[in-house]
């Protein structure tokens, strides 16, 4: 039986998981969308940044070790919500995250550089380093940062 303590203590950890390719927990990018307590059972479900997402065994895996590390002994269902993820899932934390680690910021309509400000830049590839994700460059300090897929700015490029 699941107790009230051990319920917010449960949603407390899985909201420190960060996603396996940067490092923002995935409550913050807009990935985590509901944590369901039962009293022998938990489910979580969780929507991919992009539908063909590599990494989604890895986030069910470090969701359920969360889940383990809180409640050893429950069950955990991961239920993949298999929308569209859009940039208005990301919270304000996650937005300055990204951009701290140096990424464009997701609201934004057009792509800025996350080093400089600057709006002079250019997308360099449909394609970067996963598939969530397109690297840009900055033409004002040379910066290179990647913006990721689905937002406004990346939208606006294609």
């Amino acid at each position: 039986m699941i107790s009230t303590v051990q319920d917010r203590a449960l949603r407390s950890r899985i909201d420190l998981v960060e996603d396996p390719e940067i490092p923002v927990t995935l409550t913050d990018l807009g990935v985590v969308r509901a944590v369901d307590v039962a009293s022998d059972a938990v489910t979580v479900t969780l929507r991919p940044t992009r539908l063909a997402c590599p990494a989604r065994e890895e986030m069910a895996r470090r969701v359920r070790a969360a889940v383990a590390d809180v409640t050893p002994d429950v069950e955990v269902a991961i239920v993949w919500e298999m929308s569209t993820w859009e940039a208005s899932d990301v919270s304000a934390a996650g937005g300055r995250a990204l951009l701290e680690i140096g990424y464009g910021d997701p609201a934004q309509p057009l792509a800025r550089c996350p080093y400089c400000a600057s709006d002079e830049v250019r997308r360099e590839s449909a394609f970067g380093g996963g598939v969530c994700k397109s690297p840009y460059s900055c033409r004002t300090c040379g910066s290179t940062f990647d913006v990721l897929k689905n937002t406004p700015a990346e939208k606006a490029d294609r």
